[in-house]
């Protein structure tokens, strides 16, 4: 790939990432209502997020460590 396209690129994902971020905290309160069940899907998703991070660690310590000592 040419180093125009890979610089394009930067510039494109770097440009959707700004816009996300803006976008996201200029949206106002929405004042809604979080009932029990969504509140225990995002416990869940945060609970599956750590335990999937500890496996990926878990997995990979031996190189990772290594990357370290040298």
């Amino acid at each position: 790939i040419s180093n125009s396209i890979l610089k394009f690129k930067n510039i494109f994902y770097s440009s959707i990432v700004v816009l996300m971020v803006v976008g996201h905290f200029s949206i106002s309160d929405a004042f809604a209502y979080m009932d029990p069940n969504s509140i225990t899907l995002d416990i869940q998703l945060l609970a599956a997020a750590l335990i999937g991070a500890g496996i990926s660690v878990k997995l990979y310590w031996e190189k990772i460590k290594m990357k370290f000592l040298k």
